[in-house]
């Protein structure tokens, strides 16, 4: 019998816990464990799913809804609670393997609500999986964990180091947790783990990173930062799940992957700011390279001093030097471990993956920006085109 390709071995009749199956990742990995055959996913995560997106679940199932199990709400869903999490556990006989995605993202909010839930929640599901005799598990790390503030171009896993000092508050609680899911990686008690970072991850339904430059852009705020110049790596939603999936069936004795940390994204590095501005002028907004770009230097002195301004204010105000790094440097990757460790090949170029991407947003988030932009509303990253991001 010829064996199935990488991300297609372990899902196949598997019980999988999902923690984040209400986030952009989350929930489509959730669909394509459904898609590949699992026999059943436990859906983890605070926000409680909406209509959309059980629809979606339940077209993944083949109307199946015994196939998945909704956990959500502070009671049911909560990563920072111990029962919580203990509660989904034992609400099966046998969980075969863990998605760990759930996490506090952005740089807006506090340090002890990033390690609530980056940390301390991770450290609940490692007790968990420990406790239930859960075999493996699949962390969702970040390259964010290894930056320095400086510029990132083509280099391996291991030749990035987690460093000392962090960037961003973000990146400190995920990089503790990911050492700790490292560290736990137990072959002769049958307990294994691998953390699989993705590098800025598009496509439909994102809430977040396409939805908050266009809504800019569609302003007449937006302006190329520096020279726009910078490359970057992206990862497109699919790919990034099933390079989750390839690390889950890399977790056997004897792998190499065992314990170790690796980069998906979708191959060869971009230009960030002509890519950003296909979508741009694809919304029908005014082409970014006609107008001028705000030198780098001039943004780092505006975005210490905002900081300062944000601290007597006690806000933190999104134009800050993290910020404005990530906008200007080269932050792109080799995939090779991931290929060689993890057999991972991404499902979708890039150029099929951001066009698809830029066309759901065109049909499905334009009309409901053009709507709160002719009534004077605000934006509502969080609700694009009117409703709730799933």
């Amino acid at each position: 019998m010829t064996e199935l390709p990488a991300g297609f071995r372990t899902t196949p009749n598997s019980t999988i816990l999902v923690t984040g199956s209400s986030g952009l990742v989350g929930s489509r990995l959730v669909e394509m464990l459904l898609e590949r055959n699992c026999k059943k996913v436990l859906c983890f995560d605070v926000a409680p799913p909406s209509e959309t997106l059980l629809s979606r679940f339940k077209t993944a199932s083949n109307s199946d809804e015994s196939r998945f199990s909704i956990f959500s709400g502070n009671k049911n869903g909560n990563l920072v609670s111990s029962s919580s999490v203990n509660a989904c556990f034992i609400s099966e006989n046998q969980i075969d393997i863990v998605y760990h995605i759930a996490a506090l993202v952005g740089p807006f909010h506090d340090r002890d609500k990033y390690m609530a839930v980056n940390y301390d929640g991770t450290m609940h599901i490692l007790d968990a999986c420990k406790k239930y005799n859960v075999p493996r598990l699949v962390f969702s790390s970040s390259p964010s964990t290894r930056f320095n503030g400086g510029d990132i171009e083509g280099l391996r896993e291991d030749e990035l180091q987690i460093p000392t000092k962090f960037l961003a508050l973000y990146a400190e609680s995920k990089a503790y947790a990911e050492k700790e899911v490292r560290k736990a990686c137990d072959p002769d008690n049958n307990f294994y783990t691998i953390a699989v970072a993705p590098h800025q991850v598009y496509g439909p339904r994102d809430p977040l990173f396409l939805p908050a430059l266009l809504e800019t852009a569609g302003s007449g705020r937006l302006r190329v930062f520096g020279n726009g110049e910078n490359k970057i790596s992206l990862c497109y939603v699919d790919n990034y799940c099933h390079g989750l999936m390839c690390g889950a069936d890399a977790l056997q004795n004897n792998s190499p992957a065992l314990g170790k940390f690796y980069i998906v994204t979708d191959g060869p590095e971009q230009k960030f700011w002509p890519i950003l501005n296909e979508a741009i002028v694809a919304m029908g907004f005014t082409d970014l390279f006609t107008k001028y770009h705000l030198p780098t230097g001039f943004l780092m002195v505006i975005a210490y001093i905002a900081n300062i301004i944000g601290f007597l204010l006690k806000k933190k105000l999104k134009l800050n030097p993290f910020n404005v790094k990530m906008l200007t440097i080269h932050r792109y990757f080799s995939i090779e471990n991931a290929k060689r460790d993890l057999e991972y090949e991404p499902l979708l170029e890039f150029e099929e993956a951001w066009n698809s991407t830029i066309e759901w947003h065109k049909v499905n988030w334009l009309p409901g920006y053009l709507e709160r932009r002719t009534v004077g509303k605000g934006t509502t990253i969080s609700g694009i085109g009117g409703k709730k991001s799933v």
